[in-house]
C-alpha cells in the first residue's frame, strides 16, 4: 500500500507539471493575448502610430500624383492621430471579439466619411472653376478616389486583416478550438486544485509532505515557460522579427517583446511559489524532527528519574 501511494504521488506530481504549463497558458491567453485593451495600449506606447502617419503621407503623395488632387486634401482629412488611433483600436477590438465570440460577425470600421466631403468639395470647385459639369462620369471618378483613399487608411489601421483567411475551413476550426479553450478554461485551475488535494490526501498522516510534490510540480512546470522565454530574450528573437512594412514590423516586435516578458514574469512567479513550497516543506520537516528529538530526550530523562 505504501508503494502504491508513492507511485500515486509521483504520477500526480508529473501530471501537475503539465497542468501548471496549461494553467499559465490559458490565463495568459485569456487575460493578455485576447485582451484588446492590452494590445492597444502596447501599440500606443510604441512608435506604431507615428510610422503609420509617415507611411500614409507617402501613399497620399502617390495618390495625389495619380489623381491631380492636392496631397493636402488627403492629409488634412486623415492625419488626425487621435482619429487614426480610435479607428485602429476599434478594428483590433472587432477582430479579437470575432475570434473569441461565436456569435460575432467579422466587420471592420472604415474611414470613408473622412474623405467624402473634402474630396467631393475640391472636385466640384475644380470643375466649376474650369467650366466642367460635375456629371455622372466625374462623380464616378470622385467616388473611385474616395474609395482608394479609404482603402489606404483601412490597410494602415487594420493590424490583423482576416479577409484573406476567414473563408478557410482551417481558420474557422482554429477559431472554434480557441473559443472552446476560453469557454472551458476553468477546468485547468480546477484540475490543478484536485491534483493538489489528492497529493495532500495521499500524505494525510504527514500533510506537509505534499508540499514537496506540489512544489516540484510547480518548479518543473515553470521551467517549461521560463527557459523558452529566457532563450528568446537572450537571443533577441522578438527584435529579429522582420516584415516589409515598417509600422507592422514595429507592432509585431513590440507585442512579441511584451508577451515574452510577461510569460517570463508569470513563469518566475510560479517558480518562486514552487520554491516556497519546497522551503516550507524543509522548514516544517526540520521543526518536526527537532520536536521529535526534544520529546525523545525529555522522555529519556524522565525514565532516568
Amino acid at each position: 500500500m505504501r508503494n502504491i501511494k508513492k507511485i500515486g504521488r509521483v504520477i500526480l506530481s508529473f501530471l501537475l507539471m503539465f497542468v501548471v504549463v496549461a494553467l499559465i497558458g490559458v490565463i495568459f491567453m485569456k487575460q493578455i493575448l485576447m485582451n484588446a485593451s492590452d494590445l492597444n495600449q502596447q501599440l500606443e506606447d510604441s512608435s506604431y502610430y507615428t510610422q503609420i502617419e509617415e507611411s500614409l503621407s507617402a501613399k497620399f503623395k502617390t495618390l495625389s500624383l495619380e489623381t491631380s488632387i492636392p496631397e493636402e486634401i488627403f492629409v488634412e482629412a486623415a492625419m488626425d492621430q487621435h482619429g487614426l488611433q480610435q479607428l485602429a483600436r476599434t478594428n483590433n477590438e472587432q477582430v479579437l471579439n470575432y475570434l473569441i465570440d461565436p456569435d460575432a460577425t467579422y466587420a471592420t470600421t472604415t474611414a470613408r466619411s473622412l474623405f467624402e466631403e473634402p474630396v467631393t468639395a475640391y472636385v466640384e470647385n475644380y470643375a466649376a472653376g474650369h467650366n466642367q459639369p460635375f456629371d455622372d462620369s466625374l462623380q464616378a471618378q470622385t467616388v473611385a478616389v474616395i474609395d482608394e483613399a479609404t482603402a489606404i487608411v483601412g490597410s494602415h489601421t487594420m493590424l490583423f486583416n482576416l479577409d484573406n483567411v476567414i473563408s478557410f475551413p482551417q481558420f474557422q476550426t482554429f477559431r472554434k478550438m480557441l473559443q472552446t479553450v476560453l469557454a472551458y478554461f476553468y477546468l485547468v485551475p480546477l484540475t490543478f486544485f484536485l491534483i493538489a488535494v489528492a497529493l495532500v490526501g495521499l500524505s494525510r498522516r504527514l500533510p506537509h509532505r505534499s508540499l514537496i510534490w506540489i512544489g516540484s510540480g510547480l518548479v518543473s512546470g515553470s521551467a517549461f515557460v521560463i527557459i523558452p522565454a529566457i532563450v528568446a530574450l537572450s537571443l533577441k528573437i522578438p527584435q529579429r522579427i522582420t516584415v516589409s512594412t515598417d509600422y507592422i514590423n514595429t507592432a509585431l516586435r513590440t507585442l512579441a517583446m511584451h508577451y515574452t516578458t510577461l510569460l517570463l514574469v508569470a513563469g518566475a512567479m510560479v517558480f518562486f511559489l514552487g520554491t516556497a513550497c519546497l522551503v516550507g516543506y524543509n522548514l516544517i520537516s526540520k521543526a518536526k524532527r527537532a520536536a521529535y528529538w526534544q520529546n525523545r530526550d525529555y522522555a529519556t530523562e524522565m525514565e532516568q528519574y
